[in-house]
């Protein structure tokens, strides 16, 4: 139950790890927003409590020639390098992704780039406290309940989109919002 940075710090250190990591492409290359988003940590790697949430965004890289695109791949892999990113997913030349974890913050950056001729650039920050510190109902043990009586289970409900494990992540196309190809 360790403090953390803000969801705010969280959320402006995402769009500078991307900012910066921009300019090892060609001046040419400008950023434009794919997704900004809010998760909670349902399934947090240190086995945290619940009530943390990852910031994370996304750019479309326009402006760049695709058929260059494996050049931006290593620019980028170089820039990660001189900033203590670790690749740990490479799915060239099947599929052009990279992802990549900061070996100090813990911050994941990712690269891929789809058929369509599409280059995308993401950012995601590690578990956070929204506001650095552990919220008082994270901090209270959970009181044991009396086992409640067997009910007929709810209808299920259908999620919005399925979801995505590590696995499953460099074959999503980002292009159509998610879905798995």
């Amino acid at each position: 139950m360790k403090s953390t940075i803000t969801e705010q710090q969280a959320h402006d250190k995402v769009e500078k790890y991307i900012q910066d990591a921009l300019e090892a492409l060609p001046a040419a290359a400008e950023l434009k927003l794919f997704t900004r988003n809010r998760s909670e940590c349902t399934d947090p790697t240190d086995n945290g409590p619940q009530g943390r949430f990852e910031i994370s965004a996304t750019y479309e890289v326009v402006g760049l020639d695709s058929e260059r695109f494996p050049e931006h791949f290593t620019a980028i892999i170089q820039w990660w390098e001189s900033h203590a990113f670790k690749v740990l997913t490479d799915s060239r030349p099947t599929i052009q992704y990279l992802f990549a974890r900061n070996t100090g913050d813990a911050f994941d950056m990712s690269i891929k780039a789809n058929s369509l001729g599409k280059l995308y650039l993401g950012a995601t920050s590690p578990c956070v406290w929204p506001n650095g510190t552990p919220e008082p109902q994270a901090l209270e043990a959970p009181a044991a309940a009396p086992p409640e009586p067997e009910s007929e289970p709810a209808p299920a409900r259908k999620p919005r989109r399925a979801p995505v494990d590590d696995d499953d992540f460099d074959r999503t196309d980002w292009t159509d919002g998610g879905t798995s190809f």
